[in-house]
């Protein structure tokens, strides 16, 4: 298992009990908006494990996983 393998664990067990913002909310001061954040973490999750290429890339399409979870570490 790779270090990118063990993030995405680790971050899906996190979301598993993780707390939200009442939807829809802002994600980060760009456009992204998030109406249903299991629909939002899946198809994240579902482009990680698709991607294949460069490492650089792939540490990218983590991106808006990290920032949800910054989010809502700061709700407790």
């Amino acid at each position: 298992m790779n270090d990118h393998d063990l993030e995405l664990q680790e971050l899906l067990h996190y979301f598993k009990t993780a707390k939200f913002p009442e939807t829809p909310f802002k994600l980060n001061r760009y456009i992204t908006i998030v109406s249903d954040p299991d629909k939002f973490i899946n198809s994240k999750v579902a482009e990680i494990r698709r991607y294949k290429g460069s490492v650089v890339v792939l540490d990218s399409l983590f991106k808006h996983l990290r920032e949800l979870k910054i989010l809502t570490l700061n709700l407790t």
